[in-house]
């Protein structure tokens, strides 16, 4: 088939208008439910969120809903604990300048609106997953959230000024001489300008708006809470010393839980050497929850959840309630569970009998458990097949986004039944979903195994594409995914509905080290990326070409970003007759290069085997043990015509890589093509991803089908 640009722009204009459901929440007691979605805009180049508010009966069925409401300039937003009042950080930009502020509604008006950037106490207010909160007290006197931390004003050593005025006030604002210069390291890849957090504290009775004190200053704080007596907060504290590395992405960074009471007295809950995650109150305010997992090591891995009784006795060790899950375990009902890798939980995730609701990767797919915090007792919420995520728990009812392959988001919400007796539980579809062509296209778990010792033989990869077709007529793209330690799970997205409506089919595939299968298939890959991830790639491809006769063995594709362009660049270095086209997104290159410009060092280490340290001398071994295990070695065997995506603003994958990998090609006399995007890691601005999704499409056709 030969495609014309045309169609391209068109379908994927269609495909780009499908909105994704990224929260919900019961309010009005259960009789309202609010959604929130997010859309591309074509036209501004950037993605809106809007608000549909949907009203429900009793047994909660969708009698009505609203028109969307654009609230794409509210960063961060929390209803009060009785519903009265609800919180809001919205971001105005105008032509020239940009502020944000703190609003507190009631059901009546607006009671109080302070124009936080005029204030200049702090700097932004920090409204990402990794560190952002904002959180009412539980008198609903005062709110607190996290922004950055305000540093003095700084000038030049030699600044013309004029004449002092005799009762100027020369006072702590006067700029500090020299210090225009120094480097203060913020958080790496998408975090930037995040160097140093405050907690932020608003109280409502009296306007006032002050910084806690008594956070060390070798800790960042963030994802803070009040404790149930609203005398004190608590949260994370990230260890900034000796260095920070790359957040985003990495579950793997030293960090405590931490207590902070009003009088400046911290204390830590966690203990040491782990990384801790979403700390939760229980609704009887009597356990405090989080998720942890040793740190270091690889950046994704299986989360342990512990717990500790509140008051708290900071010398008392922590209680695991589900422990890290080695391969795997059997769970209520028979099922079988693969350990927790979610890195937070809903803001209302708590049923009744102290039952924690939270979702998590499963091999193919994301599944959804209550937890019994006190037994252990883990039970699976089940519904059709695809990926069930919750999003809001209120008095027992629960609202969840399913999704798969074929089916975009839709809101469900259900009556939780009672402990040992989930598996009953009935949803009722609040919104519609909108849905290829379930007639024509399929998706396939396939369940792999290598032959072999190693001690994790199996991994999974998924098939998506025609049901059939003529014989060698269907062209393959292969995916595998970034991360390592991340994983495919069974929901649409553009990128793969544009290749399906295109006419191509789709095998995404979740190798050994992937999250969702146990801890000992994330640690297996370590020191054998290059090698156990491209076997099962090959292996993946050949089962996939056995079991589906209508793909085309010589159409075969490659399409992969970060450690999934690492793997096809390797691909089609090691297999240079088997793959006939490459588009590749800000791939690894050079692993060894990688250890000194990364935001994330420590990864090219771990991931080859070592120890990350900066300690002592240089180790040459590793370093060439780094250089063996990238796709750089393989280059001057590539024969496939490679499109190379890659962002400028990359931190996590610096540009420098593809750049010499390009070069490297072209001198080789292999056609490659380089598009650069004033971007970051994830080239994901809208105007970025229109152009990279159908250039590579076109880079496809054009190569698969040479005119």
């Amino acid at each position: 088939m030969v495609l014309e640009v045309d169609k391209i722009v068109k379908i994927y204009k269609s495909l780009a208008q499908i909105p994704a459901l990224v929260g919900a929440r019961f309010d009005l007691k259960g009789l309202v439910i609010n959604s929130w979605w997010s859309q591309r805009n074509l036209d501004t180049g950037k993605t809106n969120k809007f608000l549909i508010t949907h009203l429900v009966t009793q047994r909660i069925k969708s009698i009505g809903k609203t028109n969307g409401i654009d609230v794409s300039q509210e960063l961060l937003s929390r209803t009060s604990p009785s519903e009265n009042y609800r919180a809001v950080i919205r971001e105005i930009e105008g032509k020239d300048s940009r502020k944000q502020l703190l609003e507190i509604w009631s059901h009546q008006n607006l009671h109080h609106a302070v124009d936080l950037s005029a204030l200049e106490l702090h700097g932004d207010v920090y409204a990402d997953g990794e560190l952002g909160s904002l959180e009412w007290a539980p008198d609903e006197s005062k709110i607190v959230y996290i922004a950055e931390k305000k540093y003095p004003k700084t000038e030049s050593f030699y600044k013309r000024k004029l004449p002092k005025k005799e009762n100027n006030d020369e006072s702590s604002s006067t700029p500090i001489k020299g210090e225009e210069y120094v480097f203060r390291q913020d958080w790496g890849e998408q975090l930037i300008g995040k160097k140093q957090s405050v907690i932020v504290m608003f109280d409502l009775h009296t306007e006032d708006i002050k910084i806690l004190e008594g956070i060390p200053e070798t800790v960042c704080p963030g994802q803070v809470t009040f404790t149930p007596d609203g005398n004190s907060i608590v949260g994370i504290a990230l260890l900034t010393e000796p260095r920070k590395l790359g957040l985003l992405w990495c579950t793997n960074r030293p960090s405590f839980i931490f207590q902070l009471d009003f009088n400046g007295n911290y204390v830590t809950l966690s203990e040491e050497d782990k990384s801790v995650k979403s700390p939760r109150f229980t609704p009887d305010d009597k356990t405090l929850v989080w998720l942890q997992r040793n740190a270091g090591g690889p950046h994704h891995s299986t989360m342990a959840l512990v717990s500790k009784q509140f008051p708290f006795n900071a010398s008392e060790k922590p209680k695991v309630i589900v422990d890290v899950v080695k391969t795997e375990i059997t769970i209520n009902n028979n099922d079988t569970f693969y350990g927790l890798y979610n890195v937070s939980f809903p803001h209302r995730c708590w049923a009744s009998e102290r039952r924690l609701l939270l979702s998590t990767d499963q091999r193919n797919t994301t599944k959804s458990y209550t937890i019994d915090i006190d037994s252990g007792s883990i039970t699976e919420l089940k519904y059709e097949e695809g990926s069930l995520i919750i999003l809001d728990v209120y008095d027992n009812l629960v609202l969840c986004n399913h999704r798969n392959f074929l089916c975009s988001d839709k809101l469900l919400a259900a009556q939780i039944p009672h402990k040992n007796d989930e598996k009953t539980i009935i949803f009722n579809m609040i919104s519609k979903p909108i849905h290829l062509s379930q007639d024509q296209f399929k998706f396939t778990y396939l369940d792999l195994e290598q032959e072999g010792y190693d001690n994790v033989k199996s991994f999974t990869a998924m098939y998506i594409g025609p049901k059939t077709g003529d014989e060698k007529s269907v062209p393959l793209i292969v995916w595998p995914h970034g991360g390592p330690h991340s994983a495919f799970g069974n929901n649409m997205f553009l990128g793969l509905s544009i290749y399906l409506t295109l006419g191509y089919a789709v095998l995404l595939v979740n190798y050994r080290g992937s999250i969702g299968s146990g801890e000992d298939s994330v640690n297996f890959l370590l020191g054998k990326i290059g090698t156990a991830d491209i076997s099962d790639c090959v292996l993946a491809v050949k089962t996939a070409l056995s079991q589906f006769h209508w793909l085309n063995p010589n159409q075969l594709v490659l399409v992969g970003g970060s450690h999934g362009g690492f793997i096809v660049l390797h691909l089609s270095g090691q297999y240079p007759d088997m793959f006939k086209v490459v588009v590749a997104r800000n791939p690894v290159v050079d692993v060894a290069a990688l250890s000194t410009t990364s935001d994330i060092p420590d990864w090219a280490f771990v991931e080859t085997g070592f120890e990350y340290t900066q300690k002592g001398p240089l180790n040459e071994d590793e370093l060439l043990a780094m250089r063996k295990l990238s796709p750089i070695i393989h280059a001057h065997k590539v024969k496939a015509p490679t499109l190379l995506q890659i962002g400028t603003k990359d931190l996590r994958v610096p540009p420098a890589q593809a750049i010499e990998y390009y070069h490297r090609l072209k001198a080789n006399g292999v056609p490659v093509r380089m598009n650069l995007y004033e971007d970051n890691h994830s080239l994901s601005q809208v105007p970025h991803e229109i152009d990279n999704v159908i250039n590579g499409i076109i880079w496809i056709d054009k190569y698969l089908n040479p005119t």
